[in-house]
């Protein structure tokens, strides 16, 4: 499928996330189109689910066979959701999503005036909130800075 190699060169030109998950969207996304369209699964990608795999084997120890059988019966057939769910039509619908996030088509189009930016009450609000994120959720303030922020009351 066509579509779904155009998606996945889309969701390659996505930024990273700027804050560490168990799961990456975009890493996540590249894999789960790869599948679907028949395409070979990136050297990165492999590399980000083999890490990923790694989180999840300290957080929770299943065994998929067993969950395989207790979910599908022996007798019953296991539905191809590849070819069931996922036809061209769908896959443009999709491809055109990934597009307008990429482009950031509504955030420009719906975007933030200064006003609400930095309001009165709390000009500093969002400033802070983004110099947060930026740092990737990894720093933290210190004793001694956030008992001088929550007296002196200025965020």
């Amino acid at each position: 499928m066509s579509t779904a190699k155009k998606i996945v060169s889309v969701l390659s030109q996505l930024p990273a996330d700027k804050v560490k998950h168990y799961a990456s969207f975009k890493y996540s996304q590249i894999e789960r189109f790869c599948n679907i369209g028949g395409i070979p699964v990136p050297k990165e990608v492999k590399e980000e689910k083999s890490l990923e795999d790694k989180k999840k084997q300290v957080l929770i120890k299943l065994d998929p066979s067993k969950l395989k059988k207790m979910i599908f019966n022996q007798t019953e057939e296991k539905p191809n959701y590849q070819n069931e769910l996922f036809n061209e039509e769908i896959l443009k619908q999709q491809l055109k999503s990934i597009k307008n996030i990429h482009e950031n088509k509504w955030g420009n189009f719906y975007a933030i005036s200064d006003k609400l930016l930095t309001p009165k009450g709390n000009p500093n609000y969002y400033t802070r909130l983004m110099e947060d994120v930026s740092k990737g959720g990894q720093k933290r303030e210190g004793l001694f800075t956030a008992f001088k922020t929550i007296i002196s009351g200025k965020y």
